[in-house]
């Protein structure tokens, strides 16, 4: 049997646990960015052979990826864009540790961090790390609540630093930004991003795969794209 047949039966029997939530019109955004907008262009009842729709949305809504282009300046050697940057960063074991006793005010720690590592696995060198706040239980239309877009726990600068000594290459979380809300200045985006390590954010369902899974993210490949909306899935054992 071929390694690819191999791996598409392994994955199969497989549970499949969508990461991502579903592009919608008002659904929750960063304050200061553009909205996401979802406008028929073409449909039946007006003539057309087919079914289409405009999407028109800021490049950091929903669940996405940020480009190290996000917060570094061309020059900078971290620096790549959306369709610079390598497809390795796109699937890999992921480890999901659960930090939701934080509260809105709270930072995952280096401390933290080590803690969970005791108590469970090693972080090693290439993983993904994922960090479930739990904050996707706010994550409601923005005209029924602005909770998740206002306030929400983060990284701290030395629990980013930490997973870059780690040598971990993508890090993910189901709040709006990677970098709390009560943080100055952005620390865990630059400390993150400023070596090389992309970041996923808004994501959901991290419940459903606490420990060990495998991941594939898929962003799209935008032409200086500073990010890029995508589709995450984790596959676990049934």
């Amino acid at each position: 049997m071929s390694e690819a047949k191999q791996l598409a039966e392994m994955l199969f029997r497989m549970q499949v646990i969508d990461l991502s939530h579903t592009y919608e019109e008002d659904m929750p955004v960063v304050l200061s960015h553009s909205r996401y907008f979802h406008t028929l262009w073409d449909s039946f009842d007006t003539g057309s052979i087919a079914l289409a729709y405009q999407l028109v949305m800021n490049e950091h809504c929903g669940t996405h990826m940020d480009a190290t282009a996000h917060f570094l300046r061309e020059g900078h050697e971290a620096h790549r864009y959306m369709d610079e940057t390598p497809t390795t960063q796109f699937f890999g074991r992921a480890l999901t540790i659960d930090v939701s006793f934080l509260d809105e005010t709270g930072s995952v720690s280096r401390e933290n961090i080590e803690e969970w590592e005791r108590s469970h696995q090693r972080i090693e060198s290439g993983d993904i790390v994922f960090f479930r706040f739990g904050w996707d239980r706010y994550w409601v239309p923005r005209t029924v609540d602005l909770k998740y877009a206002k306030e929400w726990p983060g990284l701290s600068e030395d629990g980013a630093l930490y997973l870059v000594e780690k040598g971990v290459k993508v890090v993910g979380c189901d709040v709006i930004a990677i970098d709390g809300s009560a943080a100055e200045g952005a620390p865990a985006h630059y400390a993150l991003l400023g070596n090389g390590v992309n970041i996923v954010e808004n994501l959901t369902k991290l419940d459903e795969i606490l420990g060990e899974s495998v991941v594939f993210i898929a962003p799209l490949k935008v032409k200086r794209g500073s990010g890029s909306p995508l589709r995450a899935l984790a596959f676990v054992s049934k």
